[in-house]
């Protein structure tokens, strides 16, 4: 591969052969993928369309959600369903342990130790640490 860049007489040419191509630095596809909205404009197409009762298939949909909400077998899903829409979902607050919170409270002597003994000074240990950093200010 190098010899390949010593036999070349001329730098390579950006934007590819023609120069009209990829640029240093530049997306190829800057807008991105496009977005298409067809399954999604079909199903509400469909969903709105009135049927030979004179109600839409979403009244019907929402007919049914309340029938199984009010007395079917999945009851408490259809009403969490409801709820969902109506209410909006109810926020979940996740707990994160910071972990590191312990080891930055500790003195660099207690660290020291805990890597030669492989656990923590305790009681009097702690004491002697304190004493000799003490001594040593």
């Amino acid at each position: 591969m190098e010899k390949n860049v010593e036999q070349r007489e001329e730098p390579k040419q950006l934007g590819g052969i023609t120069g009209k191509g990829f640029m240093p630095g530049q997306s190829g596809n800057p807008s991105g993928r496009p977005r298409t909205r067809g399954l999604v404009s079909a199903l509400r197409a469909k969903v709105a369309e009135v049927g030979p009762d004179g109600r839409s298939l979403e009244e019907r949909l929402v007919g049914v959600l309340l029938q199984e909400a009010l007395g079917g077998r999945h009851r408490l899903a259809a009403v969490e369903v409801i709820f969902d829409r109506l209410e909006g979902r109810a926020s979940q607050h996740i707990e994160v342990a910071d972990v590191t919170r312990e080891l930055r409270q500790k003195s660099d002597d207690e660290l020291r130790f805990h890597l030669a003994h492989d656990r923590w000074p305790e009681g009097d240990e702690l004491l002697d640490l304190n004493r000799l950093n003490a001594a040593e200010e």
